[in-house]
């Protein structure tokens, strides 16, 4: 049988309810699998317990060494086949993104969840840990970058959204749609992913900030989100990308002093671009120096820039990369 190893993170995937009735962390790798031996029966299981938190304590810290555990376990066995990386799902789609980013071993890497503890007798985890175990082992997925695996559907971590606080649907990949699906415990692909800029795991992260921005906005806000050591600044901006006025020159100062403000939407899905000419509009925004990030959500925009800059990526050539959305130009 061949190799997959399992790296187990935590999240709901791994919680029970308590005595009170509330969720908790209460399983590792090795119980959650031991309590479906099917599994066994179909790969030889490694099991890696790397953590049992709830997701929304997940940090690009946690992330970072998350990384460098899966390139040393690709590069300690060539023989192994794939990784599977239980997670929350809160986090989900931003350590996927982030482990996209930084491993460049070509075999998958596939993260999964669940949304129903582990108490639940419909728990949908043990359905979606057995759909990964299937993408591991399926020899069309290497080079097709970190997927997720949840609902019997494939999402390129570059793409995904989690769109629902609790339905098992949670997930979604707007326009582009899923990689791929699990039909009757067969791997169908329906598409191949857009390959994001592989940049490789960082020894330093630089320090992000996201600045959420609102109707009525005081330019003093961005102000005080770059007295902490910022070393760039991500937007969420309306729509295209567009922003209250009396912005403008708050981030013209921000930009004259050599930190990169960002804009992405919060709208989940489609492209920001600089095409509204009035004041506050996308076009105002490029003329004070501001970059845009076409369709990559908030966080990853923040992610991505915690990595490149953390490696001393040139400012200009980092424009030119988020401007084609962070991914590889064929």
């Amino acid at each position: 049988m061949e190799k997959v190893l399992l790296i187990a993170t935590g999240g709901t995937i791994a919680m029970r309810k308590d005595e009170t009735g509330k969720v908790v962390p209460a399983v590792s790798g090795n119980e959650l699998l031991q309590s479906l031996p099917d599994l066994y029966r179909e790969a030889n299981w490694e099991i890696c317990e790397f953590s049992n938190v709830a997701s929304c304590n997940m940090d690009p810290e946690h992330m970072r060494l998350l990384a460098m555990e899966v390139e040393r376990r690709f590069l300690l066995d060539p023989l192994l086949k794939g990784i599977i990386i239980t997670h929350g799902t809160d986090t989900l789609e931003e350590t996927a993104y982030f482990l996209d980013v930084a491993i460049k071993d070509p075999r998958p890497v596939i993260l999964t969840a669940s949304q129903r503890d582990a108490s639940e007798s419909d728990s949908d985890g043990p359905r979606n840990l057995h759909n990964a175990m299937r993408i591991a082992l399926n020899p069309r997925a290497i080079n097709r970058g970190v997927v997720i695996a949840l609902n019997e559907e494939i999402h390129a971590a570059r793409d995904v959204r989690k769109l629902h606080t609790s339905h098992l649907e949670a997930f979604h990949s707007g326009d582009k749609g899923a990689l791929g699906s699990i039909d009757t415990g067969e791997v169908i692909w329906h598409r191949k992913p857009e390959h994001t800029v592989k940049l490789g795991v960082p020894e330093t992260l630089a320090k992000v900030s996201i600045c959420k921005a609102f109707t009525g906005m005081s330019s003093e806000i961005i102000r005080a989100m770059v007295q902490y050591e910022t070393e760039a600044l991500v937007i969420e901006a309306f729509g295209r990308g567009n922003l209250p006025p009396q912005l403008m020159q708050e981030i013209s100062d921000i930009v004259a002093g050599g930190i990169p403000v960002v804009i992405t939407s919060r709208c989940l899905f489609g492209r920001t671009a600089p095409v509204y000419g009035y004041p506050g509009g996308g076009a105002d925004l490029e003329r004070v120096g501001a970059w845009f990030s076409t369709d990559l959500s908030t966080e990853k925009v923040r992610l991505f820039l915690s990595l490149a800059l953390g490696q001393g990526m040139d400012k200009k050539e980092l424009r030119t990369i988020l401007a084609n959305g962070a991914v590889n130009i064929y």
